[in-house]
């Protein structure tokens, strides 16, 4: 399991003292911060499971800080729990409507404190468990097109940050569409299975193996030049060229055709977008030059 955070956002020092004392051993990391502002940006770097906040701050009521935490994506699926002397109804109600998820009425009970912010930990890692779900190919266990578009514009931020090179590897298989028509669906996603199956097993822990669409699948390969692309690229097409469905006494082989595109060899290269048009485009060649071979896009 990942290490645990708590963020507790509140001007008063003796909250502060109360949370790490009750919390101690119940998270791993807790973070106290007493202006709205540097709560604000501590929640956005630090990405905590939980945040405590309290209601009545000077600058910026915990309302504010609450919206502006649930308007931003890399925060607004992070519980928020307010602290708050307050029992007006109305307020408490407030609270929640804007996005919290619980209130702790001050002075509140340390047990009652570590029961809510266990509950709140519950919701945080179900919402991450969601998030891990979402972004996984049900067929083939791989990561699925949106996880790689992240991936790859990460990818290629740090190549424009330290000059660290990536590969992004474009693969299609061959006639799948035969092996459907021919054999029938179930077939097909067993063919897709162990497609996956292999691309796992080929690929190095820190390159990400995604299922683009359909039958085609993109492999981002980290800290390569172009040799040691071609070299990680070759391997896992033969991965997947030792993929083989017992079919009634037969064996159904697979074969695919594959584009690469890598940034040591494409010049300049600042977006995504321009590594994926050139593996594709390469991988388009290999299908018209007659399937079953990779194509190198070249971009000098």
């Amino acid at each position: 399991m990942s290490k645990t955070s708590v963020l507790v956002i509140d001007d008063d020092a003796s909250i502060h003292t109360i949370v790490k004392s009750r919390l101690e051993g119940v998270v791993d990391s807790i973070v106290c911060v007493n202006r709205p502002a540097a709560g604000i940006r501590d929640a956005i770097l630090e990405r905590p499971n939980v945040i405590l906040l309290d209601i009545n701050m000077p600058e910026m009521d915990g309302f504010k800080v609450c919206s502006h935490l649930k308007e931003n994506a890399a925060t607004r699926d992070i519980p928020i729990l307010f602290l708050t002397v307050d029992r007006n109804v109305e307020h408490l109600a407030k609270a929640l409507d804007c996005g919290g998820s619980d209130y702790i009425l001050k002075p509140f009970n340390e047990v009652e404190l570590e029961a809510r912010v266990r509950a709140a930990l519950r919701t945080s890692q179900m919402f991450e468990m969601l998030r891990e779900q979402a972004r996984i190919d049900a067929l083939t266990g791989l990561s699925n097109r949106a996880a790689m578009d992240d991936a790859l514009s990460a990818a290629i931020a740090s190549h424009n940050r330290n000059g660290q090179h990536v590969a992004l590897l474009m693969i299609d298989l061959d006639h799948f569409k035969q092996v459907n028509d021919t054999h029938g669906h179930g077939v097909g996603d067993d063919v897709l299975r162990d497609v996956g199956a292999a691309l796992r097993n080929r690929c190095r822990p820190y390159d990400i193996a995604c299922r683009f669409g359909g039958d085609e699948f993109a492999i981002i390969l980290s800290h390569v030049d172009g040799d040691t692309a071609r070299q990680a690229a070759a391997r896992i097409l033969t991965g997947i060229s030792e993929v083989a469905i017992r079919l009634d006494g037969k064996v159904l082989k697979v074969s695919s055709s594959a584009g690469l595109a890598t940034t040591s060899e494409m010049g300049t290269c600042s977006d995504p977008e321009t590594l994926l048009q050139a593996a594709d485009s390469a991988l388009y060649r290999a299908k018209k030059g007659g399937r079953r071979r990779m194509v190198v896009a070249t971009g000098r």
